[in-house]
């Protein structure tokens, strides 16, 4: 059950990151689609399985955040993460501004990835 759970939640974690990509991409050439209801849709549904996918993964392996360094940097980081994506998509905001912000959510995405990869956190060490 281990190996079905953990290749479901790398490919929604995918899916997930792909979906931030295309609406960040659409926000930054001012496109209507990025007020698209069923892309937002998509998008909090492919989160959500994520998250859920997360924390079946917690149980089956039996580490939790506040509990294991890795997982709760890991989980502090996916707070950063949902943060700076919202300011991404944040509605009359410069394109320089949303390429930062875009560029600093990709570099979170990055570290929560390696951590999860490695179970070894970056900063809490």
């Amino acid at each position: 059950m281990y190996t079905l759970i953990l290749k479901s939640h790398l490919a929604l974690i995918l899916l997930s990151f792909i979906s931030f990509l295309l609406r960040a991409w659409w926000g930054y050439r001012e496109s209507a689609l990025m007020e698209n209801k069923f892309a937002l849709a998509m998008h909090k549904l492919l989160t959500l399985l994520m998250l859920l996918s997360a924390g079946m993964l917690c149980v089956t392996i039996n580490q939790y955040p506040f509990v294991d360094s890795w997982l709760t940097e890991k989980f502090l980081l996916l707070l950063a993460y949902v943060g700076s994506a919202m300011l991404v998509f944040r509605p009359h905001q410069s394109k320089a501004s949303r390429t930062i912000l875009a560029s600093l959510t990709c570099v979170i995405f990055v570290a929560i990835f390696a951590i999860g990869k490695l179970h070894t956190p970056l900063i809490l060490g």
